[in-house]
């Protein structure tokens, strides 16, 4: 557990820093904001493994909102992370008991494939 615990902790730090250095206001959202998604997207990894599921659910939330806006700026480099928290975000919903909210998730995955040759 001490290994996790390490972990965590660095992650918790990586997101707080990436948070800051993407802010809207005072840091700059364009440079950072990949970086904050994929640290959001460890952290809720992480936590999932560690059973705290909420938590988990609440950071692969943030990641996709922030995915789905890169997606619509650069397609080919943020589908595959978009698609990989949202896989993950169903297992969360899984492991909560919301299987239901899963199943819609991975519907909304096998009706929108990755073909990475449409967004040319």
């Amino acid at each position: 557990m001490g290994r996790w615990a390490e972990a965590l902790d660095a992650v918790e730090e990586a997101v707080g820093i990436r948070r800051r250095l993407a802010d809207p206001v005072t840091g700059n959202p364009a440079a950072y904001e990949p970086d904050l998604a994929a640290s959001l997207t460890v952290w809720a990894w992480i936590l999932s493994m560690q059973q705290d599921l909420f938590r988990a659910l609440r950071a692969t939330s943030e990641a996709v909102e922030i995915y789905r806006k890169l997606v619509a700026l650069a397609p080919r480099r943020f589908t595959q992370p978009l698609r990989a928290v949202i896989r993950l975000q169903a297992d969360v919903l899984d492991g909560l008991g919301r299987i239901q909210d899963a199943q819609t998730v991975r519907d909304w995955l096998a009706a929108n494939p990755d073909e990475p040759d449409s967004h040319k």
